[in-house]
């Protein structure tokens, strides 16, 4: 079993080195698709290339969620079947659970997991108290329940995925299971109002989404902790569970599972 990791990336310089770094850890090769950085996080990415590091290219097309589907069709030919993708591997996301023991566990036919995102937040007293986080290592509170979305699926030497498609076609079944993951969206005030700055420019070459990451008023990224809990660095999180519950009708899952079963999901 190989896993195969797609990152479309854009001024991430305070963290892609990190995120590499630790995704190499687990992933056979990881294909970065720089989308007009101008902070630096390109030539990051070239230094850091390796057998398992791959700088594909730098692509200034306005950002479109399809966007991976450039990387899968240029590099699906290394996959055979039973391979994984991480088909989205964000910059700030750092996983909990080992994804080669946790895919390794995956039943034969499920074909994606979704994460357990636990979502780590700034908060106004980090700032109050004129000590602010000097890495990710020093931003301790987080959500109380978490966040699901898919990131791996199975490879099919007949998948299908068009750039107009955010995912494959016909996925297939989700996995029972949540991979837990970290996730560092907000890191420190220039960060974000960098951030900003890119899923405005996003929002204004027509992408629908980025309503909630747009706004300029850099207090509204800004937690009180005691909406948060703490992180102990034990490894246990106190979680509440998911916001959203991600799953699939028992008639779906029938459905999917047969067609999966004939051969014409191939």
């Amino acid at each position: 079993m190989k896993i195969f990791a797609i990152a479309v990336v854009k001024n991430e310089a305070d963290i892609i080195a990190q995120c590499l770094a630790e995704a190499a850890n687990w992933a056979n090769k990881i294909f970065v698709l720089d989308n007009g950085s101008t902070d630096g996080t390109w030539e990051i990415v070239q230094s850091l290339a390796s057998d398992k590091i791959v700088p594909w290219k730098q692509d200034f097309t306005p950002f479109y969620d399809g966007i991976r589907a450039q990387v899968f069709n240029e590099f699906k030919h290394l996959a055979s079947q039973g391979d994984w993708w991480c088909f989205r591997l964000d910059a700030d996301e750092f996983y909990v659970d080992n994804p080669i023991a946790f895919l390794a566990e995956v039943p034969w036919h499920h074909h994606f997991v979704v994460t357990d995102t636990i979502q780590f937040r700034l908060t106004k007293e980090d700032f109050a108290q004129g000590q602010a986080p000097a890495s990710i290592a020093e931003i301790r509170y987080h959500d109380k329940k978490t966040w699901s979305e898919a990131r791996f699926f199975r490879h099919r030497d007949k998948l299908i995925w068009t750039p107009e498609m955010e995912r494959p076609k016909h996925m297939g079944i989700m996995h029972t299971r949540r991979i837990r993951l970290r996730h560092y969206q907000f890191r420190s005030l220039s960060q974000i109002r960098q951030r900003v700055l890119v899923r405005a420019e996003a929002k204004r070459n027509g992408h629908p989404g980025f309503d909630y990451s747009i706004d300029a008023d850099i207090n509204a990224y800004l937690h009180n902790r005691a909406d948060l809990n703490w992180d102990a660095g034990t490894g246990v999180y106190q979680v509440e569970g998911p916001q959203n519950h991600l799953y699939q009708r028992w008639y779906d899952v029938a459905l999917k599972s047969f067609l999966h079963a004939v051969g014409i999901y191939k």
